[in-house]
């Protein structure tokens, strides 16, 4: 360390200083400077280098022979009083010299007694202390005095102004409060640092009982502090041997705390000045390699075809066996995969065209295993106009990433017992083959399956065993099932078999599903061996064909449900496909638009809301819902006529009204100080309208209704397609305060990719998941990992559906920040909600 403090040249020495900021961070040092042990027989040969390193007038002082000398080499920051100490021999001062030899000795910092500095020589007498850190070779033996003393090569030195120094501290005291600071006892002649001389005297009016005195060590040297009350001082307390003393006391020790901490990190600061100029100064270029070293990512440069020129992959254990040279001069093409290699070309390109690309991902097939990495490639600025650009192309490999997002989805989409797609899942993949079906004129089958007399198994022999059972029926209906199908279990002892394109027609599609029915349960039928013992049980199976005219996904199943009970009526172990009348279905659908047209006409339709509540129950806010009381059909769920709204275009001006009820509400709550926040649903043909934003604007303004407080819910679905214009919109919505929410989360198309993207602020947990917590293990790790992942994104998190006290106890548990439900409060009319807000207010 020595060594690299004296070979520092003077203008690294002045840019790491000056970059301290001493004057500002540390009051009263003037600077620091390194001072040599030099023999008598090195000091023409010191003073010849001192000069050629541009120091022309450099000379010892103060002149005379000694056996060795002590001369300042290194000074900063170069202030005109600074550079009267370099080459000063500071083992000229008493003072100095006995602090040198005794940080030498002790391996310790040393402070001076008070003495004055070369920068004040020519001032009015001005007291000064040094302190002293003692710098050895590195290979001195620090165990012993005399292995001490042989190992020295230097002392970094600061010097402080007393004045200056002390002055900052004893401003912190009352005005009223007199202090004096001693070097040693001054009842034994100690040397006054700061203060009155007179302070040993008691001033008239004050009591000679209530000076105060401490001792503190600092440097190797005792200093003593005495503080005394002025007489207007003494006059503020009543109980001057309680509230006085007390107040002397606490001012006492807050000085010698700030004194210690000021003095006895004096030592940390040396030797952190020592260690940073070693790393700092003289190994930037070692660090730049470090920091380069320590990325785990795969660094390539590469030119605008691709060709490779520079790679790096330093902590990478995937490319240890594949040296860097394997990849110079060599294209990118011959390393990604071929159906990657169109994507990588893009993101190239779109480097090259706008500076930067991010985000593309591409998978490797490394060591017998699927490895996922994601590129980002950065255009490389170059100070010569006209050279071929480069770009600095960084690929992180983010296969745990993606195996988290796998597990995320497996537990949102698969079952947890057998392995098969759970009711989300299904309903996913029933939408898609039903979208299918009425593009492609085929027709599918939906067979629902339900275990007969499976309870009576799994309460006789237990749930372990009935869980065996289960695992074995899916078994055997995977093994039923065709490419392109889907076996999935949906609850308990449920199943459900989605077929496609069995025929073109009814008829036979309706034969074909018989002969598929036939055969799950002929299988079903047969014994199930579970630990040697033979066990039997059968299936009710319940079949609904599709597409039909205006059946949608939950259509489907509640049909295939339905024909399944019948079955099971009709004696168990039977096959029912579902009967109904199709025209008086179309009729009905066509009935309930035009009722709900003349229903948003006429004021049918009414603004319920539900509070949603914090972890103590209190109402934070609510979510606005639609309700519609037909005066002959009654109260028609949103269920049902949402639907219509949807596919006829209604649901544009049904929206609307929906969104400015809530920013009339949020005008009136904020009027009376009731900042709750108002959460509406925004459907996904209302959110595409072209200006969906200019209308949120202008009821904004209209009612004059934080817009902080407005919060719009949206479904995954709306992020299916163009991704882009949703985020703009979002963005566009998000500048003027209003705050999104994705409602029913983990029930779409779940993706950590696209929550990192949006300008979100809340997640709904979606009821189908909290209903089952926390008794369903699989509910709850899903609710937990929701939770978790949005407190990492800085989302709040909305549980909704929550019935029973359990379910609440969990969620709040879980760090949960709202929660919504019957427990809590049932959907109520919007005036009533509100005047009950206002009268809390």
């Amino acid at each position: 360390m020595a060594q690299i403090w004296i070979g520092a040249d003077s203008n690294e020495f002045h840019a790491y200083v000056q970059a301290l900021r001493l004057s500002e961070t540390r009051p009263g040092l003037q600077g620091v400077s390194y001072a040599l042990d030099l023999p008598a027989d090195r000091l023409d040969a010191h003073m010849a280098q001192m000069r050629a390193r541009g120091f022309s007038f450099y000379t010892v002082h103060p002149a005379g022979v000694r056996a060795r000398y002590t001369p300042l080499t290194h000074i900063e920051p170069q202030s005109i009083d600074n550079l009267k100490a370099l080459g000063f021999d500071i083992s000229t001062v008493p003072a100095a010299r006995e602090a040198l030899d005794r940080a030498r000795d002790t391996g310790q910092l040393a402070l001076t007694a008070r003495l004055r500095l070369q920068q004040d020589i020519g001032r009015n007498s001005v007291s000064g202390l040094v302190m002293y850190l003692p710098i050895y070779q590195k290979d001195a033996d620090l165990d012993s005095v005399e292995g001490r003393r042989r190992g020295v090569v230097g002392w970094v030195s600061a010097p402080f102004r007393v004045p200056e120094l002390l002055q900052g501290l004893a401003q912190q005291l009352d005005a009223d409060i007199d202090l004096a600071i001693y070097d040693g006892n001054p009842e034994a002649g100690g040397t006054l640092l700061h203060g009155n001389t007179n302070l040993p005297t008691a001033p008239e009016g004050v009591s000679n009982g209530l000076r105060a005195t401490q001792q503190m060590h600092l440097g190797g040297r005792t200093w003593t502090l005495v503080m005394q009350p002025l007489p207007a001082f003494t006059r503020r307390f009543d109980d001057t041997d309680n509230g006085l003393f007390a107040a002397m006391g606490a001012a006492l020790s807050l000085l010698v705390g700030g004194l210690i901490w000021v003095m006895a990190t004096g030592r940390e600061r040396a030797v952190g000045l020592a260690h940073r100029m070693t790393q700092a100064l003289r190994s930037t270029r070692d660090d730049l390699e470090s920091t380069l070293n320590a990325i785990p990512d795969l660094l390539f440069e590469v030119g605008l075809d691709g060709r490779i020129h520079h790679c790096r992959a330093a902590r990478s254990v995937l490319l240890a066996a594949a040296p860097p040279e394997m990849f110079l001069g060599r294209l990118m093409d011959e390393f990604v995969p071929p159906e990657a290699i169109a994507g990588w070309r893009a993101a190239l390109q779109a480097a090259h065209d706008t500076g930067h690309s991010i985000g593309h991902q591409y998978r490797l097939e490394l060591g017998q295993k699927t490895h996922w990495f994601e590129l980002s490639i950065a255009r490389k600025e170059s100070a010569t106009p006209g050279q071929i650009p480069r770009f600095i192309a960084l690929s992180r490999d983010i296969t745990e990433r993606k195996l988290a997002e796998a597990r995320t989805h497996q537990l949102a989409y698969f079952d947890a017992l057998t392995g098969l797609p759970n009711r989300r899942m299904l309903l996913d993949r029933l939408d898609h083959a039903l979208m299918s079906a009425r593009k492609s004129g085929q027709v599918g089958a939906l067979l629902f399956i339900d275990l007969d007399n499976f309870k009576q198994i799994n309460d006789a022999r237990g749930h372990p065993l009935g869980d065996v059972l289960l695992k074995q029926v899916a078994q055997r209906l995977t093994q039923l099932q065709r490419p392109g199908d889907t076996v999935a279990r949906i609850g308990g002892d449920e199943f459900v078999l989605l077929v496609n394109d069995i025929a073109t027609d009814m008829e036979s599609a309706g034969r074909g599903a018989l002969l598929a029915a036939e055969a799950v349960r002929a299988a079903l039928e047969a014994p199930y061996t579970i630990e040697t013992h033979l066990y039997s049980s059968t299936g009710s199976i319940g079949i609904t064909l599709f597409p039909k005219r205006s059946e949608e996904v939950e259509d489907l199943l509640r049909e295939a449900d339905t024909a399944m009970y019948r079955a099971k009526d009709l004696g168990r172990n039977r096959i029912r496909f579902y009967e109904a009348d199709m025209q008086a279905d179309v009729q009905e659908r066509l009935a309930l638009e035009q009722d709900l047209k003349k229903a948003s006409a006429d004021g049918q339709l009414t603004a319920f809301v539900q509070s949603q509540v914090d972890a103590a129950g209190t109402v934070i806010g609510g979510e606005l819902l639609m309700r519609w009381n037909h005066p002959v059909r009654g109260s028609v769920p949103p269920s049902r006529f949402i639907p219509v709204a949807e596919s006829s275009g209604l649901i544009l001006r049904m929206g609307d009204w929906m969104i400015r009820q809530a920013c009339e509400t949020l005008a009136r709550l904020h009027a009376v100080g009731q900042d709750l926040s108002i959460s509406v649903n925004v459907s996904e043909r209302q959110f595409r309208q072209d200006d969906f934003v200019e209308r949120v604007r202008d009821m904004l303004a209209q009612t004059g209704a934080p817009a902080a407080q407005l919060i719009l819910e949206v479904t995954e679905s709306l992020l299916i397609e163009n991704l882009d214009d949703t985020i703009a919109r979002m963005t566009e919505l998000g500048r003027l305060g209003v705050r999104f929410s994705i409602d029913d989360f983990g029930t779409g198309y779940s993706s950590l990719a696209y929550l990192k993207r949006l300008p979100l602020y809340e997640l709904k947990i979606d009821k189908s998941f909290v209903q089952d917590t926390p008794d369903d293990p699989s509910d709850t790790a899903i609710v937990q990992s929701i939770i978790s992942v949005a407190r990492h994104l800085k989302l709040r998190v909305v549980a909704e559906g929550v019935e029973t006290r359990a379910q609440a106890d969990f969620l709040v548990a879980s760090h949960c920040d709202c929660l919504q439900g019957y427990l809590f409060s049932r959907p109520e009319p919007l005036q009533g909600w509100v005047e009950r807000q206002l009268g809390a207010g």
